[in-house]
């Protein structure tokens, strides 16, 4: 028979004056004599441990087995930024960190997804025996030769690209929107003995880009049913597009949902929820910036929902405890004799060195006090531990009670208030990520010379998504020196300047109170005033898309920066492609944004009212 001892009901608070351990110690500045552990008398050390009672032994064994039964519930609902966005279903054959990174065909998509899909396009119909519609396709669905915008304009790699393909490839984007409202046939004006192998090359095409398949019509008599249709002058309502209006072929891009992006706070803000047998948990991360997610990210919201659906796994497993170790740990019997080439007398550590000292520590103290057991949970779930029991090699059963909230490691804290939640989260990431170089680039810091603040626009994002170097870009379109004067004596050699010029991919952040809130203040992004001599001064606005530059007709959408998010040290944000292969094998690919720490303050050089030798 096995008897299970319980709990202990209270601890007993260590004084200073129990003796609770005889160790080797010493205050020199060298470990070496304390490691040694020299012994001058053994008879007086062994007569004071009997005096302080290290012979009372218990009948307490080393731990053989341990029956554990936790509940895991998996996250079933996901809801971008604040409480006020909608919830959707969290999907589960997506990493949790392209799903939450992942930016929007409107801002991820450009020319060279519409080439390279257009030029699969042309594959597809070539080997259908449809060859000859190319010219056709090219002409209907045309690849611009001149860049949209005037920093891809400048630049001569993204102007030879799209000569190149203008005339020769056809626009994928625009041919796939063709065959989702079943124009591509008609306007393309296709044989009738090509139809059959258009269609054909058409589907293989719209396999290789990922396309989801075409949703089942309704049942019959379903249009019977509805309201609309019984009314009188009412028409059979429209089916819904496909491929959908969200989808974008190559790259994930967020649905209905939209993105989790917070424009004005640079970092991402979202919420997953779970269902188990206590209940409802949601958890949220309102400051993620978006490099590796991890458990340390999410905080436990208590009082919050999400309609989360039940979808629990109870998992009841008898492991092996194994000691937790390191390479070159010291034995835990004192008198064994050990690997001589770990010199532990040898390890030296200065003042700030307290990890070296905890790990040194705990190998000659408490080595033999603590065990592993290894527990496989699914991905994507917040788990509880129900019970914990341990079998001793004397075979006696201990219930292992929950750690105290004080004391307690890896629980997501409270949101608001209360204490950390007592489950393990583990979300559903990827383990390794291959990042591409930034497609973009932006600087943000503080010019307290000038009294301003500055995002500095280092690199931007081209028409074919090719990062353009601005701050060469600006270098080479600087504006000539002044010529020299013929009559030098004639013209004062100092001239008089309103302000100094900066870098037309410098943007000026102009610190400002809130409309209600006098007391906070924000910096709001604005066009730089550039000098002109033909009158009033210029505005320069800039490309960043991570600087959100939108027009509302004819008026900047404004973007207002919290001041403490561009502290002394500044900031640093990244847009880059990020590839992940999930647990099915499937590879994803999105386009994500992260956020850094600067690199100090920034200088513009700019200065008002100047004299400057001319």
């Amino acid at each position: 028979m096995t008897t299970v001892e319980p709990a202990l009901a209270d601890t007993h608070t260590p004084s200073v004056t129990t003796w609770t351990r005889l160790e080797p110690r010493t205050r020199r500045a060298d470990l070496a004599p304390a490691v040694e552990a020299r012994t001058a008398d053994p008879l007086w050390l062994l007569a004071r441990q009997w005096q302080l009672g290290e012979f009372t032994g218990e009948d307490t064994g080393s731990p053989v087995s341990a029956r554990v039964h936790a509940e895991a519930a998996r996250f079933t609902r996901y809801r971008p930024g604040t409480a006020s966005a909608s919830t959707v279903g969290l999907p589960t054959a997506t990493p949790l960190e392209a799903v939450v990174e992942r930016e929007s065909a409107a801002t991820a998509g450009d020319l060279r997804f519409a080439v390279e899909s257009g030029q699969q396009l042309l594959r597809s119909l070539a080997a259908a025996g449809a060859g000859e519609l190319a010219p056709r396709l090219c002409s209907r669905y045309p690849v611009p030769a001149v860049p949209p915008d005037a920093t891809s304009a400048a630049d001569a790699e993204t102007l030879g690209y799209l000569r190149i393909a203008a005339g020769r490839v056809p626009h994928g984007d625009l041919a796939l929107r063709a065959c989702a409202e079943g124009r591509f046939v008609a306007e393309n004006e296709v044989p009738s003995a090509l139809v059959g192998a258009v269609t054909a090359a058409i589907a293989e095409w719209m396999t290789w880009l990922g396309v989801p398949p075409r949703p089942a019509g309704p049942p019959d008599g379903y249009l019977l049913q509805l309201p609309a249709v019984l009314a009188p002058g009412a028409s059979r309502p429209a089916a819904p597009p496909w491929p959908p209006e969200d989808f974008t072929p190559l790259f994930s891009a967020p649905g209905q949902e939209g993105p989790a992006w917070r424009r004005e706070r640079l970092e991402y803000d979202f919420a997953v929820g779970a269902h188990g047998c206590a209940g409802e948990l949601v958890l949220t991360a309102h400051e993620y910036d978006g490099d590796r997610l991890d458990w340390y990210h999410f905080d436990h919201e208590p009082g919050a929902t999400l309609d989360a659906v039940p979808a629990v796994e109870d998992v009841v497993k008898v492991l092996l405890p194994t000691p937790v170790a390191y390479a070159g740990m010291p034995s835990t019997r004192f008198w064994e004799l050990e690997d001589a080439r770990v010199n532990l007398a040898g390890i030296g550590a200065g003042a700030g060195d307290l990890a070296r000292m905890f790990l040194v520590e705990y190998g000659l103290v408490y080595g033999n006090d603590h065990f592993l057991v290894p527990l496989e949970l699914p991905v994507g779930s917040a788990t509880r531990i129900r019970s914990l029991i341990v079998t001793d090699t004397f075979g006696i059963q201990t219930l292992v009670p929950a750690a105290p909230d004080d004391t307690a490691l890896f629980r997501p804290s409270g949101a608001t208030a209360g204490g950390p939640a007592d489950v393990l989260v583990l979300p559903a990431t990827a383990a390794v990520t291959l990042d591409s170089e930034p497609v973009e680039e932006v600087r943000l810091g503080r010019d307290e010379m000038a009294n301003l603040a500055w995002a500095v626009e280092r690199t931007v994002t081209g028409a074919t998504g090719r990062p353009i170097d601005r701050g060469a870009q600006v270098g080479r379109a600087a504006p000539p020196p002044r010529p020299p004067v013929a009559d030098a004596e004639a013209v004062p050699s100092l001239s008089y300047a309103f302000a100094t010029t900066v870098p037309d991919n410098w943007v000026p952040l102009i610190p400002g109170p809130t409309q209600d809130r006098p007391d906070v203040v924000r910096l709001r992004r604005v066009p730089l005033q550039q000098p002109s001599r033909e009158g009033p001064p210029v505005a320069v606005a800039g490309h960043s898309r991570l600087l959100d530059w939108r027009w509302r007709g004819d008026d900047l959408v404004e973007l207002a920066i919290p001041e403490e998010e561009v502290p002394r040290a500044g900031t640093r944000l990244l847009r880059r492609w990020q590839l992940a292969r999930w647990t099915d094998g499937s590879v994803h690919l999105w386009l994500g944004r992260a956020r850094h720490t600067g690199t100090g303050e920034l200088s513009s050089g700019l200065r008002y009212d100047t004299v400057q030798p001319r």
